[in-house]
């Protein structure tokens, strides 16, 4: 049995009539029979009842008629994925994430890349919150949406910026402050992530920029959970972006804005000379995603 025949059973199935499904297949009456012929020889049924005025299905053709559709998508799949592999275009898609779960653009470019190419499994992975390339150099992912300054390695496409806030214990001084001074906040003991190395990020989020020497760091943790527990039991303060406020209210833990200082900036990421089609399209979608939030001015432009 051939692919061919089951295709030409399906569209006369449908049809019920050898001359239009013959047209739909871009064959003679004559071979559309004969393939007929050929796939309830195989078979070893009789599929339709023929006659000069109509042509209807065995109850034999209806039970194939109900698994044909599956059979022809499946193989239908199966070919396109093999192509698009020989190609080099794969069809899966790993994105990591990374400090982003209460943005709005997350969501917005995941739904419009699955949208434009459904049959791409677009998976979401969990990268380690200390990983500020989110799984891409690692080859965890693909691409990602990361916090500028990112690590070398990636091509980065600035998104969208948004401000950085103060996290402070509720009893903490500057909690009675509306605005904490930057050059203030920078020489107090920060929390910071178990093995992140990455100097240009720990300075970026520890306001280096407003202090002498380097950070002091209170404490040293893995996750945000712990990041909250740690600045709530009063061991140290942070710095976030303003969109971790959907987390709030946390135990003991309060957020104050900063004062004049240069916001965060988001990008999407990939593997620097990764040139693969898919990468690509999803960096693409992302900025126009991030280029319509701008200009519905529920974002702000990267500076």
């Amino acid at each position: 049995m051939e692919f061919r025949h089951l295709r030409a059973f399906h569209v006369l199935a449908t049809e019920l009539n050898f001359t239009k499904a013959a047209a739909r297949l871009h064959l003679t009456q004559q071979a559309l029979s004969n393939q007929i012929k050929q796939l309830e020889t195989r078979i070893g049924a009789t599929l339709f009842q023929r006659n000069s005025r109509q042509v209807t299905l065995t109850d034999a053709g209806r039970t194939l008629l109900a698994r044909v559709p599956d059979i022809l998508d499946t193989v239908g799949a199966a070919i396109a994925d093999t192509r698009d592999t020989e190609s080099g275009q794969r069809t899966e898609l790993i994105v990591g994430v990374r400090g982003v779960t209460g943005l709005d653009i997350t969501p917005r470019v995941l739904r419009a890349f699955a949208a434009e190419y459904p049959h791409v499994a677009l998976t979401v992975g969990k990268v380690e919150f200390d990983d500020s390339s989110a799984g891409v150099l690692a080859g965890a992912a693909d691409v990602g949406l990361v916090w500028l300054p990112a690590p070398d390695g990636l091509d980065v496409t600035p998104l969208l910026a948004e401000e950085r806030i103060a996290l402070l214990p509720a009893d903490h001084p500057f909690a009675a402050e509306t605005a904490v001074q930057p050059e203030e906040l920078a020489v107090q003991p920060f929390v910071w992530w178990t093995d992140n190395r990455d100097l240009a990020a720990r300075d970026f989020m520890t306001l280096a920029e407003y202090r002498d020497g380097p950070a002091i760091i209170g404490a040293e943790v893995a996750t945000l959970e712990d990041l909250l527990a740690a600045v709530g039991s009063g061991q140290a303060v942070a710095v976030s972006v303003a969109s971790v406020s959907r987390f709030f209210p946390w135990s003991g833990v309060v957020t104050r804005p900063l004062r004049e200082v240069t916001p965060a900036v988001l990008a999407v990421a990939c593997r620097t000379g990764d040139t693969r089609p898919l990468v690509a399209a999803f960096v693409r979608i992302a900025a126009k995603i991030g280029a319509d939030l701008i200009a519905e001015g529920s974002a702000a432009a990267p500076v």
